[in-house]
């Protein structure tokens, strides 16, 4: 009977730490953050284009040393452009274009 007590006290425990730690990334890991959909959208406008004139058009969020950013990438024509863009504000921090065939 014990045993079984210990148990149940231990998988409730368990499933509160995964809650917390759930609302903890969903409520403040994550918040304030524009989105991958808006990152992509400054890269674009600062680049000039829409997404119908792009390919291969990706975001990533990153987060280097606390710096938080998004990383967005596309190819038109015969050019890759790759975009830092503030997580927070939206800000474009970094661009940089290269052949695409490197």
């Amino acid at each position: 009977m014990k045993k079984k007590i210990a148990l149940i006290l231990a998988i409730v425990l368990l499933v509160l730490l995964i809650a917390g730690a759930a609302v903890w990334y969903f409520a403040f890991y994550s918040s304030g953050r524009i989105g991958a959909a808006a990152a992509k959208q400054a890269a674009l406008t600062d680049a000039g284009f829409t997404e119908s004139q792009v390919k291969a058009l990706d975001a990533d969020y990153e987060n280097d040393d606390g710096f938080k950013y998004y990383e967005v990438s596309f190819i038109v024509g015969t050019t890759e452009y790759e975009y830092a863009i503030d997580a927070f504000t939206g800000e474009v921090l970094n661009v940089k274009t290269e052949s695409a065939f490197d």
